[in-house]
């Protein structure tokens, strides 16, 4: 049950389902449309994919704190918006990704 506090708020919970959505579309589309992937094993297609998603994770990580510090601190200021949390930074970034995915 979702406490009153946390209503309409971005949790943890979210930013994971984000982010295994953002996996299983970049690994589906990687099996079906690159040629790559073809005549691979499948243990070296799981390591590959295993080794990207924590690369992937982490370069997440370091531009959700980029994104959090670049709204609070301009953003926030210039416009009289709320500043976000970190949670809010990792949900912009991820949604940005889906976006502008190349």
């Amino acid at each position: 049950m979702v406490e009153q506090s946390d209503a309409g708020r971005i949790t943890m919970r979210f930013n994971l389902a984000l982010f295994a959505f953002c996996a299983v579309v970049g690994v589906i589309n990687f099996l079906v449309s690159s040629d790559k992937a073809k005549g691979v094993p499948l243990e070296g297609l799981v390591l590959s994919i295993a080794l990207d998603a924590l690369l992937v994770a982490a370069v997440i990580l370091i531009a959700a704190c980029f994104a959090k510090e670049f709204w609070n601190r301009l953003i926030s200021s210039l416009f009289s918006i709320r500043p976000i949390n970190y949670q809010e930074a990792i949900s912009i970034v991820l949604m940005v990704s889906i976006l502008f995915a190349t």
